[in-house]
């Protein structure tokens, strides 16, 4: 009775929970979305798809996209029939939602599109889920033309189509300021390049390619200390590649020679 007793006040606990998540998204305090959600799954409420995507949607809103990304890989993943059955059609739309806006933050553009459609197919009704999906699309068909452009070697037309992308796309922001940092490089404008590595890596500082990209840029503009930072930190991050290595030893190097 006791154990029955637990198992109730957990769910009235985690349901009063959700319910503060609502109330606080609508205002966009995505700092109590956070706690109220992570105190949810406290509560045992970690197999809830709805629980995880608030938490998900919260750190994607407090640009801490990784930890939006590692949230969601670590929730269970139902089909639409059976989630549908025991959530409801408009909880399991907004799940997907969230899916597709971490994914855009991932750079997984293609997925993205794919599951906010689904989320409108879902919700029809749903002008968030018809706003991330517009937005998918604009990110992803921006960052196809970038790249095309720029292997072409039309690299001030890639760069202005990276720019298109992110005006459009906020959560598409890490993967478009790596691409337009490289079109920056190949201009010659080492100093926009490293500004945009530093804004992808300030929403996601896992990303080792605007690391490595940053790094290599500080080269060429001679800041030893700060390229030598970003190669110890790749150094951990991909300890067995050689060009790491090598650029690292050549900067340790550098940085020798100017103190003796």
């Amino acid at each position: 009775m006791d154990s029955v007793s637990a198992d109730v006040s957990r769910a009235q606990s985690v349901k009063g929970r959700i319910a503060k998540c609502t109330d606080a998204r609508k205002v966009r305090d995505w700092i109590t979305v956070l706690q109220e959600s992570q105190a949810a799954v406290s509560d045992g409420a970690d197999c809830a798809p709805q629980v995880m995507a608030l938490q998900a949607e919260a750190l994607l809103k407090l640009q801490r996209h990784d930890e939006a990304d590692s949230a969601l890989r670590g929730a269970p993943r139902f089909g639409v029939d059976e989630s549908t059955k025991f959530f409801g059609t408009t909880a399991h739309a907004y799940v997907l939602m969230v899916r597709a806006q971490v994914d855009m933050a991932a750079g997984r553009l293609e997925e993205a599109v794919a599951t906010a459609q689904a989320a409108c197919e879902l919700d029809p009704g749903s002008r968030e889920a018809a706003s991330v999906h517009r937005r998918a699309k604009a990110v992803a068909t921006a960052r196809q033309r970038g790249n095309d452009l720029f292997k072409a070697s039309r690299f001030a037309e890639a760069c202005a189509a990276y720019g298109e992308g992110l005006d459009k796309g906020e959560a598409g922001s890490a993967v478009l300021l790596c691409n337009r940092a490289a079109c920056h490089a190949k201009l010659g404008r080492h100093e926009k390049a490293v500004e945009d590595c530093s804004g992808a890596l300030a929403v996601r500082p896992g990303y080792s390619k605007a690391r490595l990209r940053r790094a290599d840029c500080n080269v060429k503009l001679e800041r030893w200390e700060a390229s030598l930072r970003d190669y110890q930190v790749l150094i951990q991050e991909l300890p067995e590649n050689e060009d790491v290595k090598k650029a690292l030893a050549e900067v340790e190097a550098k940085i020798k020679s100017q103190r003796n």
